[in-house]
């Protein structure tokens, strides 16, 4: 593999279970519960009007011995109006072999509720003050043993069988990450809309929005830990230093959904400072990211349009998994 750049005060995983003290659990963690029949008769009820996924659909269950572990982390701080789906939408995958720990920053706002409300089926839960998303990050991968892993932020969901997809293209394919497609939600008009995936190429890997968070899973081999001093490009820099000399496998379906909500680090104005702090930092470990009119940007974005092309012509096969969700509508293809 190429030589890659790395932050000098990256944490190991010892330090941050050191930093966990007292409250650092016996590893391993405990699995999920896993039912044959699924769990969604015995998760707590949804409130009154909430319906279709992840409130009264799962995906159905699968036993299948050979599909590889997983660890998925949740980040969470004050996404008490969120947070609920987040957790449903991962326990309702109702994968075999599945760790799940949420990480909340000590949020006083109803979050600490939910999470005792579900933690008979997390893996591990913690509610306490801490550094920020990263932080929370690394301290939760400090506890995993899932061979592979991945994280969802406490504002957005899994799709229905996106762990599924991830565990069977892990088992078929040698590659060490692997990406898909995503939705985003806009969470005041309620719209749907399908992202497609852009081709994930090294030449452009410094290009943000080249992958999302929430449809990225990599194996546990080729982990490393987030840049806590980065607070809102944490997976961009990430993608830095696992994609690069890897091999990676695209999913073609929306593994993940993105919701789009005032406080959210990429709508909200208020966070424009702190993104353009991320980017100084980025370059100077990195390297500065190509100008906006260079040759290759334009580049990129005939490459990308031609990409997303080829990929929506195959919109009915993309369309079909969501069909379960039990959504009104179907989210909207870009065109």
């Amino acid at each position: 593999m190429s030589r890659v750049s790395r932050p000098p005060d990256l944490p190991s995983a010892d330090q941050s279970r050191r930093e966990l003290g007292d409250e650092c659990p016996p590893l391993p963690l405990p699995p999920v519960p896993f039912r044959p029949s699924g769990l969604l008769a015995e998760l707590p009820p949804p409130a009154p009007g909430r319906t279709g996924w992840p409130w009264t659909v799962e995906t159905p269950p699968t036993s299948d011995p050979d599909l590889p572990s997983i660890t998925i982390i949740t980040p969470a701080y004050q996404h008490a109006r969120f947070l609920e789906e987040t957790i449903r939408s991962v326990l309702l995958q109702n994968y075999p072999r599945l760790e799940y720990v949420v990480m909340d920053g000590g949020s006083e706002d109803g979050s600490r509720a939910i999470i005792e409300q579900y933690r008979p089926w997390l893996s591990f839960a913690r509610s306490a003050r801490d550094r920020g998303q990263g932080h929370a990050i690394n301290l939760g991968f400090s506890l995993a043993a899932g061979a592979m892993r991945g994280w969802i932020n406490s504002d957005d969901f899994y799709l229905p069988g996106a762990l599924a997809a991830v565990g069977r293209a892990a088992r078929q394919c040698p590659a060490r990450f692997f990406y898909g497609d995503g939705v985003t939600v806009d969470e005041a008009s309620g719209q749907r809309v399908y992202e497609f995936a852009p081709w994930v190429h090294p030449r452009y890997r410094q290009f943000g929005g080249l992958i999302f968070s929430h449809s990225a899973f990599w194996r546990s081999e080729i982990h490393e830990p987030v840049w806590e001093r980065i607070r809102c490009n944490v997976d961009g820099e990430l993608w830095l230093r696992l994609v690069p000399g890897r091999r990676l496998a695209y999913i073609p379906m929306a593994l993940g959904a993105v919701r789009l909500q005032p406080e959210a680090k990429t709508v909200n104005p208020r966070y424009r400072l702190a993104w353009a702090e991320d980017d100084k930092e980025i370059w100077a470990v990195h390297g500065r990211a190509p100008a906006p009119r260079s040759l290759l940007r334009y580049e990129y974005r005939f490459v990308q349009r031609l990409v997303r092309w080829w990929r929506r012509r195959n919109k009915a096969d993309r369309l079909a998994p969501l069909t379960a969700c039990g959504w009104p509508t179907l989210p909207d293809f870009p065109l």
